[in-house]
C-alpha cells in the first residue's frame, strides 16, 4: 500500500467480509495496533549486526486537506 489510509480501508473491507466486530466508522478496532506494528519496524540497525537504518514515511490520504477524520488523527498522534 502507497499509505496507511488505503491500507486502513482495505482491512476495513478484509475485517468486514470476515465479520469481525466493527468499531468506530467501521474500522476494526486493531487497526491502530496493526499501524504500530507497521511503523515499529522503521529501525536504526546496531553497528555488530551490520549497520544501516529503515527509514518510514507515514502518509495519510485526506479529503480536501480534512486531518480531522478517524484514521490520519490518530496516525498522527
Amino acid at each position: 500500500y502507497d499509505d496507511l489510509s488505503k491500507q486502513a480501508v482495505a482491512y476495513r473491507e478484509l475485517s468486514l467480509l470476515l465479520r469481525r466486530p466493527p468499531g468506530r466508522e467501521a474500522y476494526p478496532g486493531d487497526v491502530f495496533y496493526l499501524h504500530s506494528r507497521l511503523l515499529e519496524r522503521a529501525t536504526k540497525l546496531s553497528d555488530e549486526n551490520g549497520g544501516g537504518s529503515i527509514t518510514s514515511l507515514p502518509i495519510i490520504e485526506t479529503q480536501e486537506g480534512d486531518v480531522s477524520a478517524y484514521i490520519p488523527t490518530n496516525v498522527i498522534s
